[in-house]
């Protein structure tokens, strides 16, 4: 079976203080978090499979999967791309550098 999510990660400004409040962010955020509260949506930190060369310490990423079939993939991409604009946004107002966040959906078999 198809594993349907978005991977979000931090480019070389972000730190794992940064993922844990971008998920603590996402967490929060409307319609993620009604997902979240239904059981149909999961958000983890893990470490990056294909971390960036020459950087110290593991990449961690965050990974939202679906757990049903209540939102398309691209739906939650939207949900997510303007969820983490917003906290790239905030963050820059309170902290220097930038995490450059990427996102991408996930492959079929949810790498």
């Amino acid at each position: 079976m198809a594993v349907l999510g978005v991977r979000v990660r931090l480019g070389a400004g972000g730190t794992v203080d940064d993922v844990r409040a971008l998920k603590t962010w996402l967490e929060r955020e409307e319609p993620l978090a009604e997902l979240l509260s239904e059981e149909k949506l999961s958000i983890e930190a893990q470490t990056s499979t294909d971390g960036t060369k020459g950087r110290l310490g593991p990449d961690l990423e965050l990974v939202l999967k679906l757990l049903g079939d209540v939102v398309t993939l691209a739906a939650l991409t939207e949900y997510t791309t303007r969820a983490v604009k917003t906290w790239t946004n905030n963050r820059r107002r309170l902290q220097n550098g930038d995490p450059e966040p990427q996102i991408r959906t996930l492959d079929t078999d949810g790498e």
